[in-house]
Formats: structure tokens, C-alpha cells, sequence
């Protein structure tokens, strides 16, 4: 089977980032493919460097598992572009470092996890089950 999951909501701030990596890692592990595309706020999911609180699961080392077992990570480009390094709000506080005033960009990404567009996610979409979160 190949599944693709597809993440919009903001990391940390519920367990939807978390249970939707979850699942993908658990169809990994069943020997699936596996695609994941972040939408809007997700991207910061992407976001390398990340110190969640005790409580919550790290989603930078999940990303990185999944990368390293052939998962292909990407994050909407034009989402971002849109957004600044520093996310703000509650969940700001679960990444290391400041970058006043700089865009989010390459860069900033988990290694692996590579910039992706619309095309890839109707691609997707079209030759796959799909899974929003």
C-alpha cells in the first residue's frame, strides 16, 4: 500500500501532529511507502531544532526516523515562505534559537525533508490513500 498523510495542524499545540507521524511511522513499519506533505503551520514540524516540553514527544526526532526509513517528507513551499523563522504563540517555546525579523527557509528543515508543491501533493493525492490530520 502507499499512504500519504497530510498534516496542517501546528506541532505541540494538540496531539494531532504527533498522532498523524505516529500513523505514518506505523505504516512504515508495516512495509508501506509512505509520503508526508506539511500544509500551513505543520511546516514548523519540519522546523529543525526543536525542545518540546517534558511531556510531549519530540516530532524533529520522528521526522528524522521516518526520513531515514524512505519516507518522503516535504513542506508546502509557498506556505513557507509565508512564514517566519520564529513561530509565535504558545508553542513557540518548544524551539531552540531567534532569528528576529528572518523568514523561515531551507535551512531551517529537518536534513531529509525536502520542499514540495501542490502538483506533488494532487500527485499524491491521485496514486495513493490519503490521510488528513
Amino acid at each position: 500500500m502507499k499512504l500519504s498523510v497530510v498534516i496542517s495542524e501546528r506541532p505541540y499545540l494538540n496531539d494531532n501532529a504527533w498522532n498523524a507521524l505516529r500513523l505514518a511511522q506505523t505504516a512504515l513499519d508495516e512495509g508501506n511507502q509512505v509520503n508526508v506533505f506539511l500544509l500551513g503551520d505543520a511546516v514548523y514540524i519540519a522546523r529543525k531544532d526543536q525542545r518540546p516540553q517534558a511531556d510531549q514527544p519530540n516530532l524533529e526526532e520522528i521526522v528524522l526516523a521516518l526520513v531515514a526509513g524512505g519516507t518522503d517528507v516535504r513542506v508546502c513551499t509557498t506556505c513557507i515562505n509565508a512564514r517566519p523563522y520564529e513561530p509565535t504563540g504558545e508553542y513557540s517555546s518548544c524551539f531552540i534559537g531567534s532569528a528576529s525579523g528572518e523568514k523561515l527557509g531551507t535551512q531551517h528543515l529537518i536534513s531529509g525533508v525536502r520542499m514540495g508543491t501542490m502538483t506533488d501533493l494532487l500527485e499524491w493525492t491521485q496514486n495513493t490513500k490519503t490521510i488528513s490530520f
